[in-house]
């Protein structure tokens, strides 16, 4: 079958059809021949672009990721800012995008899609972090010998803290700044102003 659309574009309309579909499915129940047909495409076609479902979703993932990373370079590279409003940026940078996706991810037969863009997000968005992390160590804002540690931590509970456990939210909130603070080697209220992250 002779491939009618630049690569491109075909591979752009296979996956948007994969996050439809593991929006509606979830990524156990979708297979590639839901893809296919989705598309409207054959086997054939499908897989000259990609070799599998799992690579499909590496490269929805990665289209994810890649927003959230150029949402957040800003910040780990502006100096004018204070510290935490440079973590504030690069926070709410994690939740750009498809948030229906995103919501998705969470659930159990999406695990593996949660698993990976957890590795992907830390990834990409832990070494922007990290600059600015480095910079309030600079400042004698933070006294830490782990900062990249104390990053991944931070990143981690806030793609996913808040909806695991059954605390109230004011504690869990509490709780998080007092002990990113900790981690970080930072005065006590400090990171305050992160407050505003959470409405």
């Amino acid at each position: 079958m002779t491939e009618s659309k630049p690569t491109e574009e075909r591979r752009k309309e296979i996956i948007e059809a994969a996050r439809r579909l593991f929006l509606t499915k979830g990524y156990q129940a979708t297979g590639t021949a839901d893809i296919m047909n989705a598309v409207g495409i054959a086997k054939g076609t499908l897989y000259y672009h990609f070799s599998s479902k799992e690579e499909i979703l590496d490269a929805l993932l990665d289209e994810m990721t890649d927003q959230m990373e150029n949402a957040a370079r800003p910040f780990g590279e502006e100096s004018t800012l204070p510290v935490p409003d440079r973590m504030i940026g690069v926070i709410r940078a994690l939740h750009i995008g498809d948030g229906p996706i995103i919501d998705a991810l969470h659930l159990p037969e999406n695990a593996l899609f949660h698993q990976k863009s957890h590795a992907l997000t830390i990834a990409k968005i832990g070494p922007v972090m990290r600059k600015i992390v480095e910079d309030g160590i600079r400042q004698g804002l933070f006294h830490t010998e782990y900062p990249m540690s104390a990053v991944e931590i931070s990143l981690s509970y806030s793609m996913a803290g808040f909806e695991l456990g059954n605390l109230p939210d004011e504690e869990r909130i509490s709780g998080f700044l007092y002990n990113m603070e900790r981690m970080l080697g930072a005065k006590e209220g400090s990171l305050k102003k992160l407050r505003v992250l959470f409405g």
